[in-house]
């Protein structure tokens, strides 16, 4: 093996490991806090009654104060 051909099999290797690293990390990075799934779209979210995120809170208070207005 030359030099060309080693060089150019460990640039492929460092470049595969990085990907397979990232995708695992991606894959099996640790779950922490509430977080939202719907980019904080409250008024389509089906877990809104169990959401404790400050958006929920403010969009709850926002519709708790128009539907009492009717």
């Amino acid at each position: 093996m030359d030099r060309r051909d080693f060089i150019k099999k460990a640039g492929r290797g460092l470049i595969a490991g990085g990907i397979v690293a990232g995708g695992a990390y991606l894959l099996f990075k640790p779950v922490g806090e509430e977080r939202c799934e719907l980019d904080f779209i409250c008024k389509n979210c089906k877990q809104l009654k169990n959401c404790s995120l400050p958006e929920a809170d403010d969009f709850k208070k926002k519709n708790e104060s128009s539907t009492n207005k009717r």
